[in-house]
């Protein structure tokens, strides 16, 4: 069993102290970018995935795939895949990689979309939400199934 803690879009905040200790505890973080200046020492857990988002300018990737017990993942950001508008564009993308899982952001909206074999998570912004509370997602992955939570972050 592995744990992931993802967040995105916190621009120019930084992870709440709170939160420390839930990623300190996680197996993996996923930073889903737009915010990447501000990870200090976050960047240096052992489990720690950053891909750049529209708004860095940190020599970050624009994606990353990875595997968790055996389930193969998708890191983006979405906005080059227009995920404020659709997100069969990075279904598709995953699928030509051969992810059943994304971590993306963008939108500043939490949501978990399936997507045929294809699960989406946007954990939301943990400083500047588009409605309602700030959340990160909370994800569990055991045997080659992951399950994910979206969690309020105050």
């Amino acid at each position: 069993m592995k744990t992931i803690f993802a967040f995105s879009d916190i621009h120019e905040g930084t992870l709440p102290p709170r939160l420390l200790s839930v990623a300190e505890e996680s197996d993996y973080v996923f930073f889903l970018g737009d915010g990447a200046a501000k990870m200090g020492d976050l960047a240096l857990h052992k489990g720690f995935f950053a891909v750049k988002g529209n708004c860095d300018f940190l020599p970050l990737p624009e994606e990353t795939v990875t595997e968790v017990e055996g389930v193969k993942i998708l890191l983006t950001h979405g906005h080059r895949y227009g995920a404020k508008t659709d997100l069969l564009s990075l279904a598709l993308r995953a699928e030509e990689l051969g992810c059943r899982l994304v971590f993306f952001g963008h939108t500043h909206t939490a949501e978990i979309v399936e997507h045929g074999a294809v699960t989406l998570v946007n954990p939301g912004s943990l400083t500047h939400p588009s409605f309602g509370t700030p959340t990160y997602a909370y994800t569990v992955i055991t045997e080659g199934r992951a399950f994910t939570k979206l969690v309020p972050a105050l």
